[in-house]
């Protein structure tokens, strides 16, 4: 009887750790505009929040760049604008999308080329779901 106990009590567990897994905050997508060292990229992505709790993205950082920043793409009249965020909310259940001409990190003074066909490294740091490092391939928009 206690063995039936125990392999119920394991089965219990394992399916509560497979939901808990299955339920993470996730990043795909990705990818950056090419570039040449000393001008700017940007990074784009698509966040899913599948987790009954809203997250927020703080910030970015990358090694191929002097500065990263949040930005979002906006029109002002005839004007498009590129306004920094302080930080991003991902709610619950939804997706956020960092897209041309709307959210996406801003790469400013790039530290070397990005060329089509490189990769680099994107950390987010995100209120709840902790840093999340994103292998960043750059291709052409």
């Amino acid at each position: 009887m206690k063995r039936i106990a125990s392999v119920g009590i394991i089965l219990i567990l394992v399916g509560l750790i497979s939901a808990c897994s299955a339920q993470a905050l996730s990043v795909s997508d990705v990818w950056a505009r090419p570039g040449t060292a000393d001008n700017n990229s940007a990074v784009y992505f698509v966040i899913d929040n599948p987790t009954a709790a809203d997250d927020v993205l703080l910030s970015a950082s990358a090694t191929v760049a002097q500065a990263v920043e949040l930005h979002e793409s906006m029109m002002d009249g005839d004007v498009m604008k590129m306004v920094p965020q302080e930080n991003v909310p991902v709610p619950a259940r939804e997706q956020v999308q960092f897209k041309q001409g709307g959210l996406h990190v801003m790469l400013i003074g790039l530290t070397q080329d990005l060329n089509p066909g490189d990769h680099f490294t994107v950390n987010l740091n995100f209120e709840n779901a902790g840093e999340m490092a994103l292998d960043v391939e750059v291709r052409e928009p």
